[in-house]
C-alpha cells in the first residue's frame, strides 16, 4: 500500500493475500469492532468475545491465500465470527496461553492482540460512562439486538425516546474514544462501522 487513497474491501483482499500488513491492519481497523460486537452479543464475556476477535483475524491472516476468493468480506468476517461462537458455546472457552499460541503461530504481532484488548476496554468504559437509562437502551440496542420497537415497550418510553438516547449514546462514545485512543486504530471512521446499525 504505497498511497493514502482508499482502498476498496477487494483491492485489501487481495493486497493482503500477497502478504502486505499494512494492508491486513487497514481490514483490521475497518472490521474488527463489528467481530467484537458479534461476539460479545453472543458471549456475554468481554474476555471471551476478545479472544474470539483475535481468532477470527488470526484465521484472516492465516488463510489469506483464499481472500480473493472473497466477495463479500464484511459477511465472510460474520460467518467466521459466528462458527467460532457456536464452537465457544459448545465447548469451554480457549485459555489464554491457547490464545496466545495461535497468536505467535500465524505470525500475528502482539502489539496487534493489545490493540484488542485496549479498544475494547476503551469502549467498554465509555458506555459505562453513559447515564444509567441511556446505557441500558444503548445495551439492549446494541448488545441484546432489540429493535426500537421492543425496547420502547421494556422501558415505557416512546420509540423517539429511545432513538434519542441511541443518537446522543453514539455521539458521546466517538467523542470519547477519539479523545482517548491514542492510537490511530480507534479513528471516527473505524467506529462509525460499530454504530452503522440504526433501526
Amino acid at each position: 500500500m504505497g498511497n493514502n487513497q482508499p482502498y476498496t474491501d477487494q483491492e485489501l483482499l487481495q493486497l493482503t493475500a500477497n502478504g502486505d500488513r499494512q494492508a491486513f491492519n487497514a481490514i483490521l481497523e475497518k472490521f474488527w469492532i463489528k467481530v467484537y460486537t458479534q461476539s460479545l452479543t453472543w458471549l456475554k464475556s468481554t474476555e471471551d468475545a476478545q479472544e474470539i476477535t483475535q481468532d477470527v483475524f488470526v484465521d484472516v491472516w492465516l488463510q489469506k491465500y483464499k481472500l480473493p476468493e472473497v466477495n463479500n468480506l464484511s459477511a465472510w468476517l460474520s460467518a467466521i465470527t459466528r462458527n467460532k461462537i457456536l464452537s465457544a458455546l459448545r465447548k469451554p472457552r480457549l485459555r489464554g496461553e491457547d490464545t496466545e499460541k495461535l497468536l505467535a503461530a500465524s505470525g500475528y504481532e502482539a502489539d496487534q492482540s493489545l490493540l484488542l484488548k485496549e479498544s475494547s476496554r476503551i469502549l467498554n468504559n465509555g458506555i459505562d460512562l453513559l447515564p444509567p437509562t441511556r446505557k441500558k437502551v444503548f445495551l439492549m440496542s446494541r448488545w441484546e439486538q432489540k429493535s426500537y420497537d421492543e425496547i420502547a415497550r421494556e422501558m415505557n418510553i416512546s420509540r423517539n425516546g429511545v432513538k434519542d438516547h441511541i443518537v446522543r449514546a453514539l455521539n458521546f462514545l466517538r467523542e470519547y474514544l477519539a479523545k482517548n485512543s491514542e492510537n490511530a486504530t480507534i479513528s471516527l471512521l473505524t467506529i462509525s462501522t460499530f454504530f452503522e446499525k440504526m433501526f
